[in-house]
């Protein structure tokens, strides 16, 4: 059964290599005994927002070197480089799986096709290898470690059965809300939701401003979706204190508009 056999995980993220939630999620999978071996293979720098952008008109040069007493992989380029240049040149095989994160800030709604978090996932998905993408509602205190324990081995769990599905070209993007990772009423229960993205564009209106040399410059002020109680999305779950999970693919046509047309 494919259930029952030993993984081999790729880890990558847009915050870079050494962003904290990464790390938290390589120490969960190192424990896990589902996890027979674990690559990673992260950016140099800071790659939020860069959507699914990949590098070709510059080399990519990655490093191979030792961070937290682990052997990585550090690439000078995007999360979508990351996982595209393991499959294809860096690793010796073929990952069973891939994880992206935990991204500093959630990824939900149409963010996530802004997000190189869920990209890395949805890179993978490419290939034909089911991949997540984990969140975490930013926060002044982001306990990253606490959001691994709920989230990783479950999903890990979902990977393997989309695996033995054949569901190669699913990616899960997984969102983690502040009050999961620390219960406001003291609870320890924390509950999951299975979701579909919210439409609703962002607000995310900018700041204007003037540099030293008089120029006007627009700040995006990344404003929060406004929630809609009761409603069944990412957003407005996560706006109940939900971790939410939305099956994703990278198919972008729309197949009822293409039936229409077909028989016209």
């Amino acid at each position: 059964m494919i259930a029952d056999q030993k993984m081999h995980v790729l880890l990558t993220n847009d915050d870079g290599i050494h962003a904290e939630g990464l790390w938290a999620v390589s120490e969960e999978l190192q424990r896990d005994t589902r996890v027979s071996r674990l690559d990673i293979i992260a950016p140099a720098i800071q790659q939020s927002g860069v959507s699914h952008s990949i590098t070709y008109l510059t080399p990519l040069t990655p490093t191979r070197t030792t961070v937290r007493e682990k052997q990585v992989w550090i690439v000078n380029g995007t999360p979508a480089d990351c996982v595209k240049l393991g499959v294809m040149s860096l690793l010796d095989r073929r990952p069973d799986v891939v994880i992206s994160g935990i991204n500093e800030g959630l990824n939900t709604g149409i963010n996530a096709i802004y997000s190189g978090t869920v990209a890395a996932a949805r890179e993978a998905t490419f290939f034909d290898i089911p991949a997540a993408a984990l969140s975490l509602e930013y926060a002044q205190d982001m306990d990253f470690h606490r959001a691994s324990l709920l989230s990783t081995g479950r999903i890990l769990g979902l990977l393997t059965e989309l695996r033995g599905q054949e569901s190669g070209k699913t990616l899960l993007n997984v969102n983690i809300p502040t009050s999961a990772v620390i219960p406001c009423d003291g609870s320890d229960e924390v509950y999951w939701k299975v979701v579909p993205m919210k439409l609703t564009r962002h607000d995310d209106p900018y700041t204007v401003g003037q540099n030293p040399k008089q120029g006007d410059y627009y700040w995006s002020t990344d404003q929060p979706f406004v929630e809609l109680p009761g409603a069944d999305t990412d957003v407005d779950s996560i706006a109940g204190g939900a971790i939410t999970v939305t099956p994703m693919s990278f198919d972008l046509t729309n197949h009822r508009m293409l039936r229409k047309l077909q028989s016209e």
